[in-house]
């Protein structure tokens, strides 16, 4: 009857399979600030903050901040840092995560179709608009390198996502190795 449908329907089907495929790979946004006059080529070994609030935000998660002290620390030694645990490195490395509830809007949309019977010639015509609104919550991971002597930042890693409660413990494992390992791609800046 209509032949013709059947291969448009076919690529539309695949077409909205892709794109919800890309929709569920993508969601990491990374950005950087630096002190662009820092000599970044001096840097070798690295330290926790002393005394300063890591994770402050993690509401108390203790899995989840060993998580993030191991991505952020493996990721940093595999770019041929050392890590140092006295009080002068030539680096602090610190981090805070937070969650925030956030509104999504996909506008205003709308569809029209055409029907056509093939009993009688009766026919139609179908329209329908609308927005979709929902809640979802958006992780921010902010990664702060400082330089020890002066206490002074001289770079900033920032990563945000969806986030999602319902990730097993590898699953979210992953996510935070992901989510850390594009955030210090940035470092240093080049």
């Amino acid at each position: 009857m209509f032949p013709r449908l059947n291969t448009v329907t076919k690529r539309v089907s695949g077409s909205a399979i892709v794109l919800i495929f890309l929709q569920g790979c993508s969601g990491i946004t990374v950005s950087q600030d630096y002190e662009q006059e820092y000599n970044f080529a001096g840097l070798k070994t690295f330290a926790w903050k002393p005394g300063d609030d890591n994770g402050y935000g993690v509401a108390g998660n203790d899995l989840l901040d060993k998580r993030i002290r191991t991505a952020i620390e493996n990721n940093l030694l595999a770019k041929s840092y050392r890590k140092v645990d006295s009080y002068t490195p030539d680096f602090f490395v610190s981090y805070h995560y937070d969650v925030a509830q956030k509104i999504k809007s996909s506008g205003l949309s709308g569809g029209i179709a055409i029907g056509r019977s093939s009993y009688g010639g009766f026919g139609g015509v179908g329209m329908s608009t609308g927005s979709d609104v929902r809640a979802y919550d958006q992780g921010a991971l902010l990664i702060d390198v400082t330089v020890p002597l002066e206490d002074k930042l001289i770079w900033r890693g920032t990563a945000r996502q969806p986030v999602s409660d319902h990730s097993s413990p590898e699953e979210s494992t992953a996510k935070i190795n992901e989510t850390v390992e594009k955030t210090l791609a940035q470092f240093p800046p080049r």
